[in-house]
């Protein structure tokens, strides 16, 4: 670029050297009914970002098996997770279960392209007791995976280690509404976004 052209070009606003929400895809993870839907949408519209039903890639086998109330396997994630992690769109909230680390390495290495210095991967996990989620799981209406699963995920559930530093873990308790989920989730990935 020439002096002249750089001369022309106008310069950066304050909020374009201070935009963080660039080059971002946040899972929302935790065991079934522990209110990812609610929270991932909420925070997508908060920051301006697309919001990706994770549900959405399951095969349909592993949304029959679900439906039945029967645990899905390494094997039966195999292939959503491959799915989840070739979309790289970023600037997008996504719904994801990734109950193990080894699940969610697997959304970490898929995102290990050309293109990775493009966006970062975050998590947050939704830690909720189980009577908190059998009674969600009960009430909700019109979803494939009912209380049946919340003991087999819990089992499953690996709750990240110091070194997993890009999860976030907010708990949430019986008190808690998703108004006071939320603002603390979007408080946490503000502050994450901005290091």
């Amino acid at each position: 670029m020439s002096s002249q052209e750089a001369q022309e070009q106008p310069p950066a606003t304050k909020h374009e050297a201070q935009d963080t929400t660039r080059g971002w895809i946040w899972f929302i993870t935790g065991p079934t009914a522990c209110g990812k839907t609610t929270i991932a949408k909420s925070l997508a519209q908060s920051l301006g970002f697309t919001f990706a039903e994770g549900d959405d890639y399951h095969p349909p086998s592993n949304l029959e098996k679900m439906s039945r109330n029967q645990p899905l396997t390494d094997a039966d994630r195999a292939a959503w997770l491959d799915a989840l992690r070739a979309d790289e769109a970023p600037r997008r909230v996504v719904t994801c279960s990734a109950l193990k680390r080894r699940y969610r390495d697997l959304l970490r290495d898929g995102h290990h392209t050309p293109r990775e210095q493009q966006f970062r991967i975050g998590f947050v996990l939704l830690d909720v007791p189980e009577d908190v989620l059998r009674q969600r799981a009960r009430e909700r209406k019109g979803h494939f995976a009912g209380e049946g699963l919340v003991e087999s995920q819990l089992r499953d559930l690996e709750l990240p280690g110091e070194e997993e530093t890009d999860v976030l873990v907010v708990k949430v308790g019986r008190e808690n509404g998703v108004e006071d989920t939320l603002r603390e989730v979007i408080e946490r990935v503000r502050v994450k976004m901005e290091s």
